[in-house]
Parts: structure tokens; sequence; C-alpha cells
């Protein structure tokens, strides 16, 4: 096993994929227990990360600082000061590479995509099918960066960690509303990723009826910055004791600890689906512009719902229905999500073997 003193993991810059890259995390930080780990995410990313312990440093990445040529070059120099002797590269971009190339890590590892090779000291390459690569699992896709240097994976179960201040702020938030204690059904209504990956919100409604019915789950809509108003129609179509979030936002920590309460969460193709699974809360997923492959967690108490019989343009993976209909998700029905719901609740909680959540 080659031995490395300073390491930086580039993580990836949805929320979603931060999740499904935390097995890479934990695999690189058991195989070099002594070496300077960083990892580099977004903002945002840092506070899904936040709490695990599995690495020593978090080097935010922004966009309003890092962006465009001279940020690329400015990041770039940060990182050369850091003197990092290996660099494993999640995102498939051309300016990440460029980044770590300009940093002068001399070991370089990532996927070999879009004219990027020659930035790469180290490069995979994905089985195609044409000019697309096979859809697999990202959390696997993130450990064979591992595996290439010869890490031994123990598993690919994601993994989260809440901070107490994120459980106090969940703790204010759910008093507040006279929810604090009540088994809470989570309804994550947004996409930040587009239109694409909507629900409705008469689909929403008619979940919310069904576990407040079968489960006695009191619902509680999620919804994200810029995602208000999203929210709002979901909070009004459910009405009565729904909990709303629309006029109060949570952060990425209070969101986290919000979910890791949940008695069952039913979500959107997006960030706070996968915090879901990764605190092993029964989760469904609504899904329909995207590929289940993708982000397909086996062993997991989570399913996805999707049309029973798929459209010619399924997967299109835009951010908008190219063809203006939205069918793969408006012809979704409730009644399937909510089998989805009774299948997930009754299987069994995983085995941990990584670190517990925080608890007060």
């Amino acid at each position: 096993m080659e031995p490395f003193d300073r390491i930086l993991v580039r993580g990836p810059n949805w929320l979603g994929d931060v999740v499904m890259a935390t097995p890479l995390l934990r695999a690189v930080r058991e195989t070099w227990p002594r070496a300077k780990l960083a990892v580099c995410v977004t903002p945002g990313g840092a506070a899904v990360l936040e709490g695990l312990p599995w690495f020593d440093e978090v080097i935010p990445w922004r966009k309003s600082e890092h962006g465009g040529l001279g940020g690329t070059f400015r990041f770039a120099r940060e990182l050369r000061a850091r003197n990092f002797d290996l660099a494993i590269s999640c995102p498939n971009s051309f300016r990440v590479a460029l980044q770590l190339r300009l940093a002068g890590i001399p070991r370089r590892v990532g996927w070999a995509y879009g004219g990027r090779s020659f930035l790469l000291t180290d490069r995979l390459r994905p089985e195609m099918r044409g000019h697309r690569r096979v859809p697999r699992p990202m959390p696997e896709y993130y450990l064979d960066l591992a595996r290439h240097l010869g890490c031994e994976v123990l598993g690919d179960d994601t993994e989260l960690a809440t901070t107490p201040a994120g459980e106090e702020e969940a703790d204010r938030f759910l008093a507040e509303r006279g929810a604090r204690g009540e088994p809470l059904a989570g309804l994550n209504v947004g996409a930040s990723f587009g239109p694409s990956k909507l629900w409705n919100a008469a689909g929403f409604a008619a979940v919310a009826a069904g576990l407040r019915l079968s489960r006695r789950l009191r619902p509680v809509v999620l919804s994200g910055p810029g995602e208000e108003a999203i929210g709002r129609d979901v909070e009004d179509a459910i009405g009565g004791d729904v909990v709303r979030t629309s006029d109060s936002k949570l952060s990425i920590s209070g969101l986290k600890s919000l979910v890791r309460r949940l008695a069952l969460l039913v979500s959107t193709d997006t960030g706070p689906r996968h915090f879901g699974i990764a605190f092993d809360v029964p989760t469904v997923c609504v899904m329909g512009s995207t590929d289940p492959q993708m982000t397909d967690q086996p062993r997991t108490r989570s399913e996805v719902v999707r049309l029973a019989q798929t459209l010619p343009c399924m997967p299109c993976h835009e951010k908008e229905c190219p063809l203006g209909h939205h069918k793969c998700m408006e012809d979704v029905r409730p009644a399937d999500v909510l089998a989805a719901c009774d299948r997930v609740a009754a299987m069994p909680p995983r085995a941990r073997r990584g670190p517990a959540p925080v608890r007060r």
C-alpha cells in the first residue's frame, strides 16, 4: 500500500451526491488513518458532512470566489500551498481536474471524461453504452476510486451524523409548532436540480392523508431555499395539522436532525432523500426523469416508485420536461406510493457500523 501523508478528496457538488460519497471518505480514512485528510466541498456540502469523523479539514469551494478562469487559478494556488500528495476527484469536471493539476498534486485519481484525461495521473474508464456510461449506484461509482488505490472497502452504506446545534434547532422548530415528540411523516417536495423532478401537490396531499389514517403520522413538509412557493402549495393542499416549513427555513444541520427523527420520509429525487437513507429512516422516492440505477442503494429501508409502464422518454435527465407533459411524475399514483410506504416501514433497521447520531 503506497503511503500518503496529505490526501485531498474533492467531493461532489450536489448535496445528495455528497451523502453518497461518504463510503469513499470512510474507506480512505480506514486505509490511511494517520494521513492528514481534507475534503473539498461547497459550504452546503460541508454542513452535510458536519459531525462525521473521517476527515481532518473541510476546504470550502465557493462559486462566487472560485468560479470562472480567475477563480480556478486562485483556488489552485490555495491548494498548492497545502502540499497534498494525493487527490481523489469525485466530480466528472474538467475545471476540477484542472485545479488539481495546477495545484501540483503529484497523484490525481478520477474518471476519464470530457477531455480531462491528460490532467489526471490515474484515469478510470467507466463501462460505456454508446455515448453514455452504464448506470450504476453512485456510492459504488465513488468507491471504485478508492478500490483503484488498493483500499479495502468494508461496506457501501451511506452515513451522516447530527450536531448538538442541529439537534437544538430541530427541537426548537418542532416545539414552536406543537410537534415535538409526535410521530412524523416527512414530505420532501422540492428539487433544486429542476422542475422535472417535482411531483404534484395533490399527490403529496393524498399520501399525507393516507399516512394519517393508516399510521397516525402527522405530516411535515420539507422544502429548501427558493422552494417556498412549492412548499406552500403542498402545505395548503394537505391542510389540517400539517407542520409547515415554508415560513421558517431550517439550516442544513437542523434539517438533518429533523429528518433523523422522522418515522417515514416520502421524497422527490433530491438531497434530503439521501439524508433519510443515511439515517436509516424508511424512505420512499417518487422518481420519473432520472435513472434509479444511478442512486440505488440495496440493503437499505428505501424504495423508488415510478410509473408501472415507463414512457419511451424515461429517463431523460433533463432539468425540465423536453416534451412539456411531465407525465413521468404527474401520472405517479398516490396509492403506489402508500403501498411502498408500507413495505419500507416493515423492513428491519440496519446494523450500524459507523458513528451514531449525536443525541442530547
